[in-house]
């Protein structure tokens, strides 16, 4: 290869190599956010879905939990359509109409494709992650029993060990 054509071949990686970097940043940034209809509920997703934020205002508290769960999931979905027409509006003009359903499989392919559930009843507390019912929270350090006490009659010896070393000996 000559050095022209050398040069040439450089400078077009690079170019592409720039444009890359460019996208990836983008796409980074880009967010899909939505707002139920009287504004009690706002919901922030990333360009896979991913909820990163809920905000509920006082408002979203006057309905049922029911009526609260569809409002959330239908402003989840939203937020998602919006993720996913702002990565199109990003992306097509890089990549081109013609590689775009490419770039799409391949980004959905690595993240989820999930529908959000609607009310349902609920999974039995035994078998989500998380404190149950009057458990004891686990801190994750030894358990340490408690320390023997000494009867009140007996004297202090100062050593710490809670028996005495009296004992026997009066």
């Amino acid at each position: 290869m000559d050095e022209a054509k050398y040069q040439e071949t450089l400078r077009r990686f690079e170019e592409q190599a720039a444009k890359a970097a460019t996208l990836k940043e983008s796409i980074a940034q880009l967010k899909g956010s939505a707002r139920n209809g009287d504004g009690s509920v706002t919901v922030t997703v990333a360009p896979s879905g991913a909820v990163l934020g809920l905000q509920l205002s006082p408002a979203a508290m006057n309905r049922s939990h029911t009526q609260l769960t569809q409002e959330i999931l239908g402003t989840i979905r939203q937020a998602q359509q919006q993720a996913a027409a702002k990565m199109e509006e990003t992306v097509r003009p890089f990549v081109g109409d013609a590689q775009y359903e490419q770039f799409q499989a391949a980004f959905k392919a690595h993240s989820a494709d999930v529908e959000p559930l609607g009310p349902s009843t609920p999974p039995p507390a035994a078998s989500l992650p998380g404190p149950q019912a009057g458990a004891k929270p686990d801190f994750g350090g030894p358990v340490r029993q408690p320390r023997a006490t000494r009867p009140a009659d007996e004297p202090d010896d100062g050593d710490f060990s809670g028996e005495s070393i009296f004992k026997g000996r009066r």
